[in-house]
């Protein structure tokens, strides 16, 4: 049950400090204007880096009279993980609960508050994080249409249209730890960060696990962004180490870790969330595929597939950048057709798309299923591909098409045909209906698309889960086994063969 702000603590930013003046300074400035200082308080600790005395004056002078800030220093430096752990357990001793703050960061307005109340929001919440332009998974864009740097201007566009369309908080394997909240109750409890990942690299996403084991959950508050500039305090080779010692650290200690992000970001992510750099909108062309895989087997003649290859390049060329996704042996006769086209057998689901063309009919499973992780939207061109009731290959009976070509026109936002007809634009006009399309409410886009992948997301999930049931069946039946192996029936019934043998009875 939530609690109100005022039936519990504040919360004690620590900051610790080690060079880039100029992104402390800002960040400073950033925590004097967007933290109530009636509620919650600021910790600097000066980690001793090279231009240690310097960044203290300027501390020093950024903060000199102002309420709820406070500046401490090292004796010497102890690292990220030595700082924080001393700053939480020697320095504040306070009931606060406790926000790691890297540097190199700018807060925006309400970020505290909100990461607060969804720390407290579930009794089982344990550590959040805020969204940004620079932290991995809590990257808003994730991912992205051309893959670019995250600027900041369009995070802070992308945030503002897309968030409040979020769920508040997402449930995570791990928070990020650019800015990491957590509760006072478990750093008692459990203690910050291992001494093993000093000076830094992995410390919270050990803290997040081991939390995890006794019932905390890490959760990612949606509707709270804090800007990040990168790490600056490793570079190079150090750093690369760094990360590659203690992500080994990790995965021995959590073999789970990779699989568990990886399944967060399959299956846990908002649609809007996954194509929100598709669906708010952004200069340039719109990007275009159009998936011809599976042809040959459904029966699509080279003549029809050649003159939707050829109608699309040359209807879409001023005004989209076109991905054409075709078999093996059409490669070399399509990409002549669409000089100007990206032609592959296969695509990576992380590479979104704006909009994908989908004939019904060529689709299979598979293939909606990664339609529905890589398409902002879709439109269903209609070739009149019909199976024949007998029309059975290895790529799978006709019935199953029949229901996946349901689902693709189902879920279709345009119906397209070589030459409209009736409800469906002419291929030469798809771009205009698009961009008619996207025009439109960027809720209503959102319903569509959550309805999409409530039925194809449960049938993705479920896909994931049958993937391997042999595997799995061997891998229990092996445990079993072995379980047997160690009974006491077992080896007495060992015993009692060899006495057998060696008297005669079993031969009777």
């Amino acid at each position: 049950m939530t609690s109100s702000r005022t039936d519990r603590p504040g919360v004690t930013v620590v900051v610790p400090v080690y060079g880039d003046l100029p992104s402390l300074l800002d960040c400073v400035a950033s925590l004097v204007e967007h933290v109530d200082v009636d509620r919650h308080s600021v910790l600097l600790v000066n980690d001793c880096g090279p231009d240690a005395d310097v960044i203290e004056r300027a501390l020093l002078q950024a903060v000199e009279g102002l309420r709820g800030f406070r500046y401490e220093r090292n004796d010497h430096n102890l690292g990220f993980v030595g700082t924080c752990n001393r700053a939480v357990t020697e320095l504040d001793t306070s009931d606060r609960d406790v926000l790691l703050l890297n540097s190199d960061t700018v807060v925006t307005a309400g970020f505290l508050d909100e990461m607060h109340d969804v720390l407290w929001a579930e009794p089982h919440h344990g550590v959040v994080c805020a969204r940004s332009n620079n932290a991995t998974i809590a990257s808003l864009p994730f991912r992205q249409v051309r893959p670019a740097e995250r600027t900041t201007e369009r995070t802070l566009e992308v945030f503002e249209q897309i968030s409040p369309l979020l769920p508040r908080w997402y449930v995570t394997p791990v928070a990020m730890g650019f800015c990491f909240l957590t509760r006072r109750s478990l750093i008692r409890e459990f203690g910050l960060f291992d001494d093993e990942f000093a000076p830094g690299y992995g410390e919270e996403n050990d803290y997040c696990l081991r939390v995890n084991a006794h019932g905390w959950s890490s959760v990612m508050a949606n509707r709270a962004l804090v800007l990040h500039a990168g790490s600056k305090s490793f570079v190079g080779a150090r750093r690369n180490a760094l990360r590659d010692a203690h992500q080994k650290k990790l995965e021995a200690r959590y073999p789970f870790y990779g699989q568990a992000t990886g399944a967060f970001l399959r299956h846990d992510v908002h649609p809007a969330d996954r194509f929100a750099d598709a669906l708010v909108d952004r200069p340039g062309p719109v990007s275009v595929t159009l998936d011809l895989r599976g042809a040959a087997a459904a029966g699509l003649d080279d003549a029809t597939r050649d003159a939707v290859v050829a109608r699309a390049s040359s209807a879409l060329a001023a005004d989209a950048t076109l991905e054409v996704l075709a078999d093996d042996d059409a490669v070399d006769r399509v990409s002549a057709l669409s000089p100007g086209a990206v032609v592959r057998t296969d695509a990576s689901d992380d590479q979104i798309v704006a909009l994908g063309v989908l004939v019904p009919g060529l689709v299979d499973g598979h293939r909606l299923l990664q339609a529905n992780r890589r398409y902002a939207g879709w439109a269903c061109l209609d070739l009149g591909l019909v199976p024949a009731a007998t029309a059975w290959s290895s790529e799978g009976p006709a019935a199953g098409r029949s229901v996946v070509s349901a689902a693709v026109r189902e879920h279709a936002d345009v119906d397209v045909a070589l030459d409209g007809t009736g409800r469906s634009v002419a291929l030469d006009d798809l771009a205009g209906a698009w961009r008619a399309h996207e025009g439109t409410s960027l809720r209503d886009r959102v319903a569509a698309l959550e309805r999409r992948t409530d039925r194809l997301g449960l049938a993705d999930a479920v896909s994931r889960l049958t993937a391997a049931p042999d595997a799995r069946a061997q891998a229990l039946r092996r445990d079993e086994l072995a379980a047997l192996k160690e009974s006491r029936a077992y080896r007495l019934s060992l015993a009692l063969g060899r006495v057998a043998r060696r008297t005669g009875l079993a031969r009777r």
